[in-house]
């Protein structure tokens, strides 16, 4: 009876921790090395990045982000630094790695947490690469601390509901229907905020693929009329294979589709190998549109000047 227990006691914890990975991954956590961080070499800037991508996803939020209004900052204090008497002689470090979590934007810090970790290595920068791997992206302090900052980040868009929605409203008015999809599509489904945005966040969803159908189509077009050769229709068809099928001009682009489709098989004579998107029965609109949001975050460039001048 006792082991039935444990069992389900296990599977439960395991069900929400799951669970609650799942509701996290449209949270937004960047990983940021600002300027200021002084002791931290050059070319262990990119390893100390992918380090803290991986405490950010691994504690079940969405990393890889490079214009997060909320982000995780690392600030480092060499407590010693000795040449050991060997041959070669190899250097040791001790340092104090701290680690924030805030808003980037507003300035506000969320949360905080210091390491102490030691490396050896043949010079300064590979003690420091040794001095990181001992920080554990599933260290329980590491875990709390991102814990902390995720409820902090939560607090933000419950406190901030209406700013966003508001922000929302003035870019779709302005027929920025991909930026009012991204304003929405980044509120937190555990936010209390995320019931308010559903409705808005379909109508614009709906708007932004309907005006991004037309584009495509009308470019597609543009490029199959001016020179109907392979090298057209290849270019046409990787716009087209892109158009969300619950687009309203959607029959339009499969017609243009099948179009230029049969005339390559003519030019070529072998089966073409591009394939319009199919509709995702099992994926509501608010996940497609919360989709566009975290690959807009990804891939759109970083505009925002960071104000953490008070974190350190």
């Amino acid at each position: 009876m006792k082991i039935k227990i444990y069992l389900l006691a296990f599977l439960l914890s395991v069900m929400v921790t799951t669970s609650a990975q799942q509701n996290s991954q449209y949270l937004l956590l960047g990983a940021h090395v600002p300027e200021q961080a002084e002791n931290i070499p050059g070319i262990s800037k990119r390893m100390l990045i992918n380090k803290l991508g991986k405490i950010i996803t691994e504690n079940g939020i969405s990393d890889d982000v490079t214009n997060s209004r909320f982000i995780l900052v690392p600030n480092v204090t060499v407590l010693t630094k000795d040449v050991l008497p060997t041959a070669p002689p190899r250097v040791a470090l001790n340092l104090d790695m701290t680690l924030y979590i805030g808003d980037g934007e507003g300035g506000n810090l969320f949360a905080s947490e210091s390491f102490e970790l030691k490396g050896v290595g043949s010079n300064y920068n590979k003690a420091f690469v040794m001095a990181l791997r001992q920080l554990k992206p599933k260290n329980p302090r590491i875990t709390a601390f991102i814990e902390k900052g995720k409820t902090k980040i939560i607090d933000y868009y419950n406190n901030n509901c209406s700013v966003i929605i508001k922000k929302a409203d003035q870019a779709a008015r302005v027929n920025d229907f991909e930026e009012a999809v991204a304003i929405l599509g980044n509120v937190p489904a555990e936010s209390t905020c995320v019931d308010k945005t559903i409705r808005p966040l379909k109508t614009y969803f709906a708007s932004y693929i309907d005006f991004d159908c037309k584009q495509k189509l009308n470019l597609a077009r543009n490029i199959w009329s001016a020179n109907q050769n392979i090298e057209s229709a290849n270019e046409a068809a990787r716009l087209l294979i892109n158009v969300n099928p619950n687009a309203a001009c959607f029959n339009d682009v499969r017609t243009l589709f099948r179009e230029i489709s049969k005339r390559s098989k003519e030019l070529s004579d072998r089966p073409w190998e591009y394939k319009l998107m199919e509709l995702d029965v099992q994926r509501s609109q608010v996940e497609a549109a919360r989709d566009i949001a975290l690959e807009r975050a990804r891939n759109f460039p970083n505009t925002l000047s960071y104000n953490i001048g008070r974190w350190f």
